[in-house]
């Protein structure tokens, strides 16, 4: 890895690893968020290709910028990641890749991103600079009248240009309204804004890509070999690297509330038993808060060790109601043979899988698309947002048993959650407002009405150091909101 001094390395961090990026000298912090913001759904980053890795179904391509002090980019691209070249305007596929080609990666700027250098991005759409074959290439945001909107190019689109979707299906013009536009072209006049007559527009359905990296797990994961172990407070702190010619680490801290498997047997791991050399899979909560620090240090919920002796595939996703993945790469054909728990390794029923996320442990499957697999297990996994996990943590610090039912302090826990919290110390009731829904409590009373029908607690809500407290089976009720 090149050397980069500490200073540079934080000043990335903070930026997003936005390398490429102007800054207008007159321009106001107001109109730089509003331009970073509101122009594009993606973050844009250049370079050379310098090393290429092919593994499964990812390519890893390391990229750096044309700097006297170059900066690092790893790239990991997948087979829906949309590539093009820069003259041609043609789509390619993946292993079209060569060293020491220029290259402009765009990246969705709200994905969740493992704040380390290099920098690790998925991008969505990847241009290759062509070296014979001249074109410009333009990916933003147009106005109804077809202006970009960060004002720099102005459309003039003429029966000569291709407009077709992500998958190269030809549309109207009138289709390409509210869309992220990738427009190629050649020539552009010398005004403000630079009028062109594109050759090609390819209009990207940028909710698409957001229902797919938001919607179909809620998890990142991290791939690696154990090259360090130590122990700490009860806790295994793991040193993790990558398999690649210049490695990236990090540090994972395995608590007892990290599920742990392996990959082969399906069977839960201790961590007292992990080993140097061992390769490892470990899922951690996309919207879990990160320190800006390298080596990155995450607390993973999930970790799958890899068995080299038995055979074994891990699939972690939500599912969909006939149990197909919504990334739409795997299809379950649960059978009587499929071992079915939960988080606490405890038996449960098919329509339990509702709704969880799930880990699926696999060993053969179709060459269909998408695949099918009769699964040998799968575990479903509740899943907590950082807030309901806040939430718990109250809730450990500040509760007390009633005829064998947990209390809890309603107002501490529902604020948590987001909820407005009105008192009405006369009526001795307590409201909980949040979007549409409303729920009102009276101390006292075993029966609370939820938009006005009514539901009743295990045990009558109590007052106790001046708060109110509520049998812990509200939770259900105020995390579905």
């Amino acid at each position: 890895m090149k050397k980069i001094g500490i200073f540079t390395v934080v000043l990335l961090l903070m930026v997003g690893f936005d390398f490429h990026q102007p800054f207008a000298k007159a321009q106001s912090e107001e109109e730089a968020t509003l331009k970073q913001q509101d122009t594009s759904n993606f973050i844009k980053t250049s370079g050379i290709i310098t090393d290429i890795v092919k593994q499964d179904e990812t390519i890893t391509l390391t990229v750096e910028t044309q700097e006297k002090e170059p900066q690092i980019t790893i790239l990991k691209l997948t087979d829906n990641t949309l590539v093009f070249n820069s003259g041609t305007t043609k789509a390619l596929k993946n292993e079209t890749f060569k060293k020491g080609q220029k290259i402009d990666a765009y990246y969705d700027k709200n994905k969740p991103m493992i704040m380390i250098y290099p920098p690790q991005i998925s991008p969505e759409l990847v241009i290759i600079n062509d070296n014979e074959k001249f074109g410009n290439v333009k990916v933003s945001k147009f106005d109804n009248k077809f202006v970009s909107l960060d004002n720099d190019l102005k459309l003039n689109i003429g029966k000569e240009t291709i407009i077709v979707n992500e998958k190269g299906e030809k549309l109207d013009q009138k289709e390409i309204t509210d869309k992220e536009l990738v427009v190629f072209y050649t020539v552009s006049t010398r005004s403000i804004p630079a009028q062109t007559t594109p050759s090609k527009i390819i209009a990207i359905d940028y909710s698409a890509i957001e229902l797919k990296q938001e919607d179909t797990t809620n998890y990142m994961k991290f791939s690696g070999i154990i090259k360090g172990i130590a122990t700490q407070d009860g806790k295994a702190i793991l040193t993790v690297d990558t398999e690649e010619k210049e490695p990236q680490t990090t540090i994972f801290t395995i608590t007892d509330n990290t599920l742990l498997f392996n990959s082969g047997t399906t069977k839960t791991v201790k961590k007292e038993t992990f080993k140097k050399g061992q390769r490892l899979d470990a899922y951690y909560d996309k919207n879990k808060p990160m320190i800006l620090i390298y080596p990155a240090q995450i607390t993973p919920e999930l970790v799958i060790v890899q068995d080299e002796e038995k055979l074994g595939t891990v699939k972690v996703s939500k599912f969909d109601d006939e149990f197909l993945s919504l990334d739409k790469e795997l299809k379950l054909n649960i059978g009587k043979e499929t071992l079915l728990v939960n988080e606490k390794g405890e038996k449960i029923k098919q329509e339990d899988l509702k709704g969880k996320e799930l880990v699926v442990f696999y060993t053969i499957m179709t060459m269909s698309i998408p695949a099918q697999t009769p699964p040998s297990k799968i575990v479903a996994i509740n899943y907590l947002s950082p807030g309901m996990k806040e939430v718990l943590n109250i809730i450990e610090m500040d509760h007390f048993i009633q005829n064998g039912t947990k209390m809890i302090p309603l107002s501490k826990v529902a604020e948590q959650l987001g909820y407005e919290v009105k008192t009405n110390s006369k009526r001795f009731s307590t409201t909980l407002s949040l979007g549409n829904s409303t729920i009102k409590v009276t101390r006292g009373k075993k029966t609370y009405s939820y938009n006005k029908s009514i539901q009743q607690f295990k045990e009558k809500p109590v007052i106790k150091n001046n708060k109110i407290y509520v049998s812990e089976d509200i939770l259900e009720l105020l995390n579905q909101q």
